[in-house]
């Protein structure tokens, strides 16, 4: 992680202590800024290619006008050629001081269902962004071994939403959008787990304005089939949570679903980035 965040939790190690963390010593890794005049062409390419969730929109001075999501980009239509960034800004639900702490960071990100707020100095200058994964890359590093005290049956999700493989897009994207969820595991026919999709995947294929699509008449658009990513990373009930923050530290998952075993794939939960941020917070 970063050094200044290493200096001051070399001395952690347990859960709930990462919160004496001010959010500037975990927020510095994420600082992608476009300017107002910026193409969506671009700001697409840089969040496909960066695989960030929001991209901050700022000034000649480096001050926040405001963020653009992938959320965002999916709504706007690809034949709009001319969209520039300052058009598609938008007012961040939590902006952050250097100095709040990471608990009362978290806590008003869950309470807005967000996951990534931007830093802002007292000047109005954008100094970056704290996300949930700055936050769990530091607990798989130093709340090693309590995090492989606790299941996940414990934290997890029951009964979650899912999508099924045969749906279309369009109505699975209504339902992400209705939800604010960034992905959902995907089941077959028989509830088996055989995929995940998220907006990441949306984009990197370069769908957009999915909302509005229509599902009438013979052509209905693709299926959640011919989108998701195959093959999911899953875990169990009994798995630790420190496996969790493992893999999502590693791979940049934000979310993994649990299976009751890897015969049978049935999906019996899913448990994501915020239930990580809660746990290591509380």
């Amino acid at each position: 992680m970063l050094s200044d965040a290493k200096k001051k939790s070399s001395s952690l190690g347990k859960i709930g202590e990462l919160k004496i963390l001010n959010v500037i010593d975990l927020g510095r890794s994420s600082k992608i800024s476009v300017n107002p005049q910026t193409k969506l062409s671009e700001v697409r390419r840089i969040v496909r290619e960066e695989a960030v969730r929001s991209v901050a929109v700022v000034d000649n001075d480096g001050r926040l006008l405001g963020i653009i999501t992938r959320g965002t980009i999916l709504t706007v239509a690809s034949s709009k050629t001319e969209a520039v960034a300052g058009s598609l800004a938008e007012q961040p639900l939590v902006t952050l001081r250097p100095d709040q702490s990471v608990k009362e960071a978290v806590s008003l990100m869950i309470k807005a269902d967000e996951w990534a707020s931007p830093i802002v100095g007292l000047d109005g200058r954008f100094l970056g962004f704290f996300t949930f994964d700055d936050l769990i890359s530091l607990a798989a590093n130093y709340c090693k071994d309590d995090l492989k005290d606790l299941v996940i049956e414990n934290y997890m999700t029951k009964g979650p939403v899912a999508a099924e493989e045969d749906e279309f897009i369009s109505k699975i994207w209504n339902k992400m959008r209705e939800l604010r969820y960034a992905g959902l595991p995907v089941v077959d026919s028989n509830g088996r787990l055989v995929g995940m999709i998220t907006q990441y995947d949306l984009i990197s294929k370069g769908y957009s304005r999915i909302h509005l699509e229509s599902e009438a008449g013979a052509s209905r658009g693709p299926r959640v089939k011919d989108v998701m990513t195959r093959g999911p990373i899953y875990l169990f009930p009994w798995s630790t949570v420190y496996e969790v923050v493992s893999l999502m530290s590693r791979h940049g998952y934000g979310r993994i679903p649990i299976v009751n075993s890897s015969k049978e794939l049935k999906l019996v939960g899913i448990i994501d980035r915020e239930d990580i941020a809660r746990l290591v917070t509380r």
